[in-house]
This record gives structure tokens, sequence and C-alpha cells, in this order.
């Protein structure tokens, strides 16, 4: 019960993701005379890494691993529950950041011109004669083609891509005490390897020609923060002792404000303590008469 906040965040996060992903976009006005939209359009399912991949890359193997950690070597159900929630959470708000900058920003992508389809000219293709192009000039039918022209920024592909690698890496580093001042090279290989992995999947979208440069650092600069704030949400530090444990299960709320608060006493405009039962007791033991206290 005392997580159920975690989650409610972590499936909210997700539905506005999937709104925000049927929604129209900002549509920035673009040149047809631009070189880095001119590039041919490579389709979803011809892509070097498709969705069903990245989504397999980016949750399906980071928790497998989280539950392999968990329940085969630590048998903790708490280990599991927080290394999931903190996974999820962190990608499901990736996601919602991610779209929602995508349809405020607008960009084209490289491969703009080729959704697009503009009208053919009689004569070579320029913009107006005042300002530049808008989508008014483009003959592509297939609407989410074209909207998905302008989402480029950030990539998605790559803040989903650091998201999920980057729990995975703080998950190991804490794992494996990488911070035990021991020095050894294999337990940095293998924190580091889900980095990589994130790198080369946002190094394909721009080979693909699906996002520029900066779209990609764009996009990983999301899935580290996100990824960063959610797994120490439930894990200490990574040079602590116990940072392979997960934080001690939470335990019910108590109330924020106080079921009872003094009245404070008024003397001469000043506020004034009123003594609690166990000084007056004190002070009425005290100012007993001297034959009574040796009775």
């Amino acid at each position: 019960m005392s997580y159920i906040p975690d989650w409610t965040v972590t499936v909210v996060s997700t539905l506005v993701w999937m709104y925000l992903g049927v929604t129209e976009p900002h549509y920035q006005r673009f040149s047809v005379d631009d070189k880095s939209i001119s590039y041919p359009y490579v389709k979803p399912e011809d892509q070097t890494v498709t969705v069903p991949m990245l989504f397999f890359i980016s949750i399906v193997v980071p928790a497998a691993i989280i539950a392999v950690f968990s329940l085969g070597i630590r048998r903790s159900a708490h280990d599991l529950l927080v290394g999931l929630l903190g996974l999820l959470m962190g990608v499901s708000l990736t996601l919602m950041f991610t779209n929602g900058l995508k349809n405020v920003v607008g960009r084209p992508r490289p491969n703009l011109l080729a959704r697009c389809l503009p009208t053919p000219p009689k004569e070579p293709l320029h913009d107006p004669a005042q300002g530049l192009s808008s989508i008014d000039i483009c003959t592509q039918t297939d609407i989410g083609v074209l909207n998905e022209g302008f989402r480029s920024f950030p990539s998605g592909h790559t803040s989903l891509a650091f998201a999920g690698m980057t729990y995975l890496m703080l998950f190991l580093a804490g794992k494996l005490h990488i911070f035990d001042r021991q020095g050894h090279t294999y337990k940095s290989f293998v924190v580091f390897t889900p980095l990589l992995v994130a790198a080369v999947v946002g190094a394909t979208r721009v080979s693909d020609y699906w996002h520029h440069p900066s779209d990609v650092i764009a996009g990983a600069t999301i899935g580290l923060f996100t990824a960063t704030f959610s797994y120490f949400q439930y894990y200490p530090i990574l040079i602590s002792t116990r940072c392979d444990q997960p934080y001690d299960p939470r335990k019910p709320a108590v109330p924020v404000l106080p079921l009872h608060v003094p009245t404070p006493h008024l003397e001469n405009d000043h506020i004034i303590d009123l003594p609690s039962r166990g000084d007056e007791r004190n002070s009425h033991n005290s100012s007993a008469s001297p034959l009574l206290q040796d009775s």
C-alpha cells in the first residue's frame, strides 16, 4: 500500500505519453533548400533498431537482470518490487517528457522532405519570397507519416534506451559494489556495458536519418536524468556499504499535522508556556513541607 503513489505516477505518466503520441505536434516552418532535412525516408520496419527491439532492450532486458539478482541471488521480493518500480517509473517519466518536448518543439526530422512530398513545381522548388515554407506545400496523404516528420527533438529511441540502460548500470554498480576500493576491472566493464548499448542505439538514429545529432544528445540527457532520479528513490548512493540493498520497506504514513496542539497562555500580551503535568508534579513535590518530605 505504501508504494501506491509511486505506481500511480508511473501509470499516469504512461497514459500521458500515449496521449501525447497521438496529439498533433507543432509544425515548424522549413526551407526546401535545407540539405539537413533532405535525407531519404527509412520506414520504421526497416530501421536498424525497430520499436519492438527498443522496448526489449530498454525494459525487458533490465527487468530480467533485476529479477535474476533480486530473486536468484538475494532472494528478496522487496528488492524485486522496488527494482522494477524504479525502472518503470524512470521509463514512463522519460517517455512522457520526450513526447511532450517533441510536440512543443516540432523540429523537422532529417527526412522531412521525403515525408512531406512537396508539390511538384513547374520550376525548381523554392521557398516563398517572404519567409519559409509550411506544411501547405506537402502532398503526403498519410497524416501520421507527416506528423512524425516534425517530432525530431529530442530522440525518443535515445531517451528510452538511456533511461533503461542507465538504470541497469546503476543497479549493477550497486549490486557489485563498484566503489569498494578493490579496483576490479571486470566490474567497470560490466557496469558500463549498458551505456555502450544505449550509445549505439542513439548512433543508429543519426545513421537512419531519423534524428539530428543534437536530438540524440538531448534524448540521452533526459534518459540519464530520469533514470538516476528514479534509482536513488529506492537505493542508497553507490559509496554506501549497503548500496546493494534497497531502502527498507516504507512504514504506514503518519499524520502530517499533530492531532492536538497546546494553546499558548497569554500574560501581559506575552506568550508563556504552560507547565506540563510532569512539571506541575515536580513543582508540587518541591514545595511540600520539610516535615511531609521527611515522613
